[in-house]
């Protein structure tokens, strides 16, 4: 007895191969530091964590200097003393950030190419630069953050990188420590941002960003996190500014990011993984936007779709013009504090 059969290279021909209509891509988180309802990033706000200026699209230009001027100081003078002659002169320091472009693009190689998948490949260029950007946008910010920090505290005091230990890993109360700091003893001290009033009394928060490998080592080694954790209520949820927080905890927003700075080789067996995070204040980030909004959108991000080759490629485009700078005068952080631990390698 025969049959029929399509397998093993017999009618193999004739079977039919089904493909998915629309490519899977590689999972990224949501932008950190976006600009939406509860983003830790506004336009020409200088009460976020990262400002983002506009003044680029509305002049030329292609460099800006900020200016910050030193508190007065000095004692005065009491009763009918002269004060003529007996002026304070608070000095002024500068701050310099520039702008440039920056873009990406995808381009078919032809018709014929489109044809012979069946997944929609202009659709899959467009749906793919639309994720590139906000993730480079984030990635940028997080860089200047990390650029040469001056403000920086080791868990148990340790005295550099080459001497952590494994079991340096963060608790909440070395935040607890960088809070104290970053309101007392700082220079400058750090400000806080003011998030809402509550009975008239105005409520502020410093923000706190980790790699999830030092959120890991809080959940899992440190009690006072863990009691913390159960005992909060809302956790900050009925505040835009710090939902979707880890904790509010003792003045703190606390975050978990993986575009923290991480290493390894820390310790003096060059065999510890660290990590560096930050506690922030407002204007901890200059973030300058240049070219104009587009039309109906806002959005200072530029697409272009384009046929060559007589219609028979297409290509799609996004860019923007743009520059980060961490606020830094003086040779001195102005609003972040980085704090540098051990950490559990997930």
């Amino acid at each position: 007895m025969a049959l029929i059969t399509f397998s093993g290279g017999i009618n193999d021909a004739t079977r039919v191969q089904r493909w998915e209509d629309q490519s899977w891509h590689v999972h990224q988180r949501d932008q950190f530091f976006g600009t939406g309802p509860g983003g830790l990033a506004k336009m020409d706000d200088p009460n976020a964590v990262v400002n983002m200026k506009s003044d680029f699209s509305k002049k030329g230009g292609y460099q800006m200097t900020e200016t910050l001027m030193d508190q007065f100081t000095g004692e005065g003078v009491i009763n009918d003393e002269v004060l003529e002659d007996q002026e304070e002169a608070p000095d002024f320091h500068a701050l310099t950030w520039t702008i440039s472009q920056l873009r990406n693009a995808g381009r078919t190689a032809g018709k014929e190419t489109e044809q012979q998948i069946n997944q929609n490949l202009p659709a899959e260029i467009r749906r793919g630069l639309g994720e590139w950007m906000p993730e480079k946008r984030d990635e940028h910010i997080f860089d200047a953050i990390a650029l040469n920090p001056t403000k920086i505290f080791y868990v148990n005091d340790r005295a550099g990188t080459g001497t952590v230990v494994a079991t340096d890993l963060m608790t909440l109360n070395d935040w607890v420590r960088a809070q104290t700091y970053a309101k007392s003893s700082a220079d400058p001290k750090l400000p806080p941002i003011k998030i809402s009033k509550i009975n008239q009394k105005t409520v502020y928060r410093y923000v706190v960003v980790m790699h999830d490998h030092v959120s890991y080592d809080l959940k899992v080694n440190d009690p006072t996190y863990q009691q913390a954790a159960r005992e909060s209520q809302v956790r900050g949820a009925q505040n835009q500014l710090i939902t979707g927080a880890l904790l509010d905890w003792q003045g703190m927003a606390l975050f978990d990011h993986d575009n923290c700075t991480i290493f390894a080789g820390w310790g003096t067996g060059a065999d510890v993984s660290g990590a560096e995070s930050y506690l922030m204040g407002r204007q901890a980030v200059i973030v300058g936007l240049g070219g104009y909004r587009y039309e109906n959108r806002k959005s200072f991000v530029r697409i272009v779709e384009k046929r060559f080759d007589y219609q028979n490629q297409y290509g799609y485009a996004i860019g923007i013009i743009k520059g980060e700078a961490k606020a830094t005068f003086n040779s001195k952080d102005f609003s972040i504090v980085a704090y540098r631990s051990a950490r559990t390698a997930v």
